[in-house]
């Protein structure tokens, strides 16, 4: 069974199982999973999750934008979804699209 994703604040980019987080990480599944045992969890990948905001920053929404003025024409970004921006994928989908199609045309 796959368990996941917790999430915290990061200083540098770094790949590697935060092995420090293991005990909270536990303790919330211990909630819903009330026979799970904190030797039962092993880690399996850690990634990056772009934010907008920093820590204690006010919730800023996502962004769509096509990078061309950054220098990358044709790559249109999507940074920072997360819910209720996930809930809102088929829309989302709909209107990079049209980013998509205005591009080609």
């Amino acid at each position: 069974m796959r368990l996941g994703p917790n999430a915290h604040y990061i200083e540098a980019i770094d790949y590697r199982v935060d092995e420090t987080q293991k005990k909270a990480f536990y303790k919330s599944v211990k909630r819903f999973l009330p026979l799970i045992e904190l030797e039962d969890l092993e880690p399996e990948f850690a990634g990056i999750r772009p934010k907008l905001q920093a820590p204690g920053e006010a919730f800023r929404d996502f962004i769509i934008v096509h990078e061309e003025k950054a220098g990358f024409p044709g790559l249109i970004n999507l940074i920072g979804i997360e819910s209720p921006g996930l809930t809102a994928s088929p829309i989302i989908a709909q209107y990079v699209g049209k980013m998509v199609k205005e591009l080609l045309d």
